[in-house]
């Protein structure tokens, strides 16, 4: 005879919500920090090299401005030919700036 598994009841449901989940953020690479402090300075335009904030400046690669874009910390514009920072990376970079 098997045993039907048990619903949890919503007291259960609450606790589990109030729980304090890790983060699973990784810390960001030395490539992806470059990136994402050239895109807290101004915003970085989409070249034919890559992503950087001027045709002189440093390029920086589409792979980790994409990856930055997945994790929340940049934008990209409809167009796709302008990356800028988000309000959470500011307060990241702010509080790293601090420590």
């Amino acid at each position: 005879m098997k045993i039907a598994p048990q619903k949890t009841s919503r007291m259960q449901q609450g606790d589990m919500a109030d729980r304090v989940r890790p983060s699973k953020h990784r810390s960001l690479s030395v490539r992806q920090k470059a990136v994402l402090d050239a895109a807290l300075a101004g915003r970085l335009q989409l070249y034919p090299r890559g992503y950087a904030a001027s045709k002189s400046g440093p390029f920086h690669s589409r792979r980790a401005v994409v990856s930055l874009v997945r994790a929340g910390l940049l934008t990209l514009s409809t167009t796709m030919r302008f990356a800028t920072a988000t309000a959470r990376a500011r307060e990241i970079h702010s509080e790293q700036a601090s420590e």
